[in-house]
């Protein structure tokens, strides 16, 4: 089994990889993951063979807290406040000790030098006292074999603390008459590593910003309704089948099925998409969202940990959480490093001893060395930005599985895109109303509805859709598979089908080239072909834009169907895709993968995370296009909760923006190092460039802060919400029945009404409307609208 657990007292990526090392040796542990920037370790064991008491008890000993994840609230910031109280007392400490220290340098009056070293003695024994937890971590870090950051910082300051009072009491016994101590370089080193541990602090709670933003979508406490009566609950006490009461400006709490009402939902959180859907009795509603307008009742399906949005969530923690392969190089170079340094600092002083008999000199140069050369840089440079991607993409309805995924994603340089439900919308919708005869357009809908209602047909429901109610009755129906409908409507015999149902004496004048790609459905009477139905599955709004994104970037994309030649060709026109294959076999799918990865590309395969789920494990990386749905978050290494295309540009973008970043912090934190352990050794002494251990702190804490600020780059980026804002699409509509200025207005304010669409500019003359569209909105809302309204139409052009 899997269990999480909250770990406390990591300091730098020594102690991670320490607690791994030695939770790793438990017999039945299978694999542990230790984040020091969650402070959360995953451990996956053998329940027969270990209990969870046993590894608490392990983390325990090596000198840290730990319990399951979860067991009390833990606060975020409560590591920060008391580093913040530690540094101010630090501060108000260090002042006089300066003052005493250095203040001759600066035309202060001298004091006795034992009075002088005594009160430096003071001073610099309450500030080790303060931060006395360095000491503690560091020493018990020693006796575990597994020496951190602690560890260099104690010895740094702590030798510089004894060889103080070691002088000092030489004077005071008359051995010696020093020049000076190191009092104030102890100090100063304790109270620079707490100010830069304080403010890395709370950077590393500013790269998890996406993702408390997100927890706080889920509200404390619920109104139910209990016997027709409303009722506050906490959230927590909410079960399956409880009614939920929702007015404008609620958050949702449960997966569940609206019984009553029709509201405005901003859907955000969970797809990115930021314009509110309409919803209404029937359709299902998700935890996460917001509404914006309207009143509902929802029958609660899934609550607490079950719902989508909890999942949501907890998916973002978990790949904010893990480690990508790249940083097991800093991981190993962590585990080695403090040794390392406490050699080289030895080593220094040695040297420096040996050339030139300065005791203190030598002293000052290596301390400095132990102080300067830090981890924590070396460990933090991957997981910040990795916490700061996957909260960022989240808020975009991106939703990366493991840190793996997310540099897996910017290698990618080939796309092979499913076309049903990925490239297009997933449903047949009549695209095109013909009337070839004159008859009026409300009987022809009214005789088609009536002789669809009776059908269970694929594409019925697109047609009754487009029709609305019937008017007709039918009688001596018929259904003759692969053709379509025979039957009587008012003593009269009518056929609807395809083009083989027609009987050859009919008059067939339509020309179906026209309609290339698109299924047509005949409506004819004994004599003639009285309307003829175009039905495609339509091109999502955005898909062509994020095709065009993904070519602007290098990456090739192929289309995969299993429609025929012609619509695969339609539709690879329409988006801008020049190769594709169409007659494909969902198991075919897999070989095609295989193809384009052994001609050296690296794939990533994206569909619907469903039925091409041979294909998703097959890639190089999988991505699903998410539907809400448990199955396609279970699918692939990404899933794109919106469904939209732009997801897959978002997710290489964001990627390729994150290990952009992680090979930066890396670099810089090995070049620091590289360049501060010379320097601070005395490397550069002929040239009069020396640091003191104070300086050397100051350095170490700027180390750890910039690679941190610079994940933080990546919280700055662009929102694809705001993208979405500023993208349109235009959708010519024919509107037949408007006579004058008055129907012009009406379809006018009936299209403005609909959600995600910008303007309006209806051509009486030519009668279209003209729409610019902020986001997707499907054929069938703009056509119900304006039948609403009294109006029918012929056409919509996208």
């Amino acid at each position: 089994m899997k269990e999480k657990f909250s770990v406390g007292g990591m300091t730098c990526s020594a102690c991670s990889a320490g607690i791994e090392k030695y939770v790793g040796k438990l017999e039945g542990v299978i694999s542990v993951t230790v984040s020091l920037l969650d402070k959360t370790m995953l451990v996956e064991y053998d329940e027969q063979l270990l209990v969870k008491e046993k590894i608490i008890s392990v983390v325990e000993k090596l000198g840290y807290s730990a319990q399951l994840y979860g067991t009390k609230e833990q606060n975020k910031f409560s590591d920060a406040l008391i580093l913040k109280r530690r540094f101010l007392v630090s501060l108000i400490l260090l002042l006089p000790l300066l003052y005493f220290s250095m203040g001759v340098m600066f035309g202060a009056p001298a004091f006795d030098k034992k009075i002088n070293f005594a009160i430096q003695w003071f001073f610099a024994t309450a500030i080790i006292i303060i931060n006395a937890k360095f000491f503690i971590n560091g020493s018990k870090a020693v006796f575990r074999l597994m020496p951190n950051m602690d560890t260099l910082v104690s010895l740094g300051s702590g030798s510089a603390y004894i060889f103080s009072v070691v002088v000092t009491l030489m004077l005071y016994l008359g051995k010696a008459d020093p020049m000076h101590t190191f009092f104030e370089g102890s100090a100063m080193v304790l109270a620079l590593v707490t100010l830069g541990k304080w403010l890395e602090e709370l950077s590393k709670v500013k790269t998890g910003d996406a993702i408390d933003k997100l927890n706080k979508l889920i509200p404390k406490a619920v109104t139910i309704l209990v016997d027709g009566k409303q009722k506050t609950i906490l959230t927590s006490q909410l079960q399956s089948g409880d009614i939920v009461v929702l007015k404008a400006g609620d958050y949702v709490a449960v997966d569940g099925e609206i019984i009553e009402g029709s509201a405005g939902v901003d859907k955000s959180a969970i797809t990115g998409e930021s314009i509110p859907v309409e919803v209404t009795v029937g359709n299902e509603i998700t935890s996460g969202s917001i509404l914006k307008n309207g009143y509902l009742l929802v029958k609660a399906k899934k609550v607490g940990s079950d719902t989508l949005f909890s999942k949501v969530v907890e998916l973002v923690k978990r790949a904010g959480a893990s480690k990508a392969p790249i940083q097991r190089i800093a991981d190993k170079v962590a585990g080695i490093f403090v040794p390392i340094v406490s050699f080289l600092s030895v080593t220094t002083f040695v040297l420096w001893l040996i050339l030139t008999g300065e005791v203190y000199q030598s002293f000052n140069y290596g301390i400095s060395v132990l102080v300067i050369s830090c981890p924590c840089a070396l460990g933090l440079a991957t997981p910040v930005a990795v916490m700061a991607a996957t909260g960022k993409a989240a808020s975009c309805g991106v939703l990366f599985k493991d840190a793996k995924a997310m540099q897996s994603a910017s290698n990618v340089n080939c796309v092979l895109l499913d076309k049903t439900a990925t490239i297009t919308e997933g449903k047949p919708t009549v695209t095109d109303f013909i009337n070839a005869n004159g008859m009026p357009d409300s009987k022809i809908k009214s005789m088609v509805s009536a002789l669809e209602s009776k059908s269970n047909h694929p594409l019925a429901k697109c047609v009754l859709d487009f029709c609305g109610e019937a008017y007709h009755t039918v009688s001596d129906y018929q259904y003759i598979m692969g053709k379509g409908i025979i039957g009587d409507i008012g003593g009269e015999k009518y056929y609807l089908g395809n083009v083989e149902l027609l009987p050859k004496t009919i008059i067939n004048n339509f020309e179906a080239e026209k309609y290339y790609g698109k299924t047509l459905i005949y409506f004819a009477n004994q004599v003639e072909v009285v309307a003829v139905f175009a039905v495609a599955d339509c091109v999502k709004a955005d898909s062509a834009v994020a095709i065009k994104e993904l070519n602007g970037m290098d990456i090739k994309t192929v289309m995969i169907t299993g429609d025929n030649q012609s619509s695969a060709q339609m539709i690879a026109k329409e988006v801008g895709i020049e190769e594709f294959s169409y007659n494909v076999l969902p198991e075919d799918k897999y070989s095609i993968v295989e193809e384009y990865k052994s001609k050296g590309y690296f794939v990533a395969m994206v569909g619907d995370g469903i039925n091409d789920s041979p294909a998703l494990k097959s890639a190089n990386i999988g991505i699903a296009m998410g539907t809400g749905t448990d199955i396609a978050i279970d699918s692939a290494d990404i899933v794109i909760a919106s469904a939209s295309l732009k997801g897959v540009t978002e997710t290489i973008k964001t990627s390729k923006m994150a290990m952009r970043i992680v090979k930066q912090n890396l670099f810089w934190a090995f070049f620091y190092n590289v360049i501060a352990i010379p320097v601070s050794a005395g490397a550069l002494a002929f040239l009069g460039i020396t640091l003191t251990p104070a300086i050397a702190a100051a350095c170490m804490s700027c180390s750890s802060l910039f690679v941190v600020t610079n994940a933080l780059r990546i919280s700055k980026k662009k929102n694809c919400k705001d993208k979405e804002k500023t993208e349109t699409q235009t959708v010519t509509v024919s509107v037949e029945g408007m006579m004058c200025k008055h129907c012009q207005e009406k379809v006018k304010n009936v299209l403005e009404n609909l959600n995600g669409v910008g303007s309006v500019k209806v051509d009486l003359q030519n009668k279209t409307a003209t729409l610019s569209l902020t986001e997707n909105v499907a054929d069938e809302l703009i056509i119900s609208a304006v039948v609403e309204a009294g109006f029918s139409v012929t056409a919509v052009k996208r």
